[in-house]
């Protein structure tokens, strides 16, 4: 049989529950071996204390579960915003990555402020040129998320992006995303598969309503089977985040009003269980194609 790409999967468990012991024993109880940190007990990761993140580390080894990358909010300011205080959380991020011994770091590209279109994109390259360089110095990878109203929002934008730095920046690639925001995602693999570090699994219909993966437009299966062959006996990590149910720290990541859902669920475990299993059955089926 024809060498494929080996799908890992990850999980935003905060999605499942805010407290991190639960998160971990869902995590076991789906089977899946990594978790992309965002929400602890509540609160952001960026919030953690040194003694904090050392309870995490050793929570982390107990469960057997890796960490992906550290799902951070870096870039979700506006462009002419507060950037000393952003720049001190990025370094602060970096602090906690070491702690944690984890070397991937998802961000953004900024919402525009005040700027015009034209000094807004000037400003984005010279932020994350400062980002990349911190980074540099100390080993880590930045993986950029395309997200709702950054200046990476389209596949087109986030492609120009990827270009600019030449590969340093890499990419989240999260096509419920583009979906959600109404946005065509089939031009996104194409031209972003060259810089695709990792994925985010969500997917949404044609009025962005956010639905099961696999039930709405962004094309998953289809970009899964393209990812197969293209990587052929290389591991993807999938990272999922469904957003079906409405969960603790949502509100700072997106607009409640722009979230609407489709089904219903007992319980934010079903609807993570729902979502895993319908990606599952996409991953075995391009797996059984060719």
């Amino acid at each position: 049989m024809e060498q494929k790409a080996t799908f890992r999967f990850s999980a935003f468990a905060d999605e499942i529950t805010p407290e991190f012991d639960g998160q971990l024993e869902a995590l076991q109880k789906l089977g899946i071996p990594l978790l992309e940190l965002r929400g602890v007990d509540g609160k952001s990761f960026t919030l953690l204390t040194d003694e904090e993140a050392e309870t995490v580390r050793k929570k982390l080894s107990n469960a057997r579960i890796g960490l992906s990358a550290l799902g951070s909010p870096i870039g979700k300011i506006d462009a002419d915003g507060d950037w000393d205080a952003h720049r001190k959380l990025f370094l602060r991020v970096m602090e906690l990555g070491e702690r944690l011994e984890c070397k991937w770091i998802r961000m953004f590209s900024f919402y525009p402020g005040a700027l015009s279109p034209e000094a807004f994109e000037q400003r984005v390259f010279a932020l994350t040129e400062e980002l990349l360089e911190l980074s540099e110095k100390r080993g880590f990878i930045l993986c950029h998320e395309n997200e709702k109203d950054i200046y990476g929002a389209s596949p087109e934008s986030e492609a120009k992006l990827m270009r600019h730095f030449g590969g340093r920046l890499q990419a989240v690639l999260d096509p419920g995303n583009f979906a959600f925001c109404g946005l065509d995602p089939k031009p996104a693999y194409p031209l972003l598969k060259d810089y695709i570090r990792y994925f985010h699994i969500k997917d949404a219909d044609e009025d962005g309503t956010i639905v099961p993966p696999g039930k709405g437009v962004a094309l998953l299966e289809e970009t899964l089977a393209a990812v197969a062959a293209d990587r052929a006996g290389e591991e993807v990590i999938l990272t999922m985040e469904p957003h079906l149910m409405m969960f603790t720290g949502l509100s700072s990541l997106s607009k409640l009003d722009d979230i609407r859902h489709k089904y219903a669920f007992s319980s934010p475990f079903e609807a993570f269980q729902t979502a895993y299993e319908a990606t599952r059955e996409m991953v075995c089926r391009v797996n059984a194609k060719g």
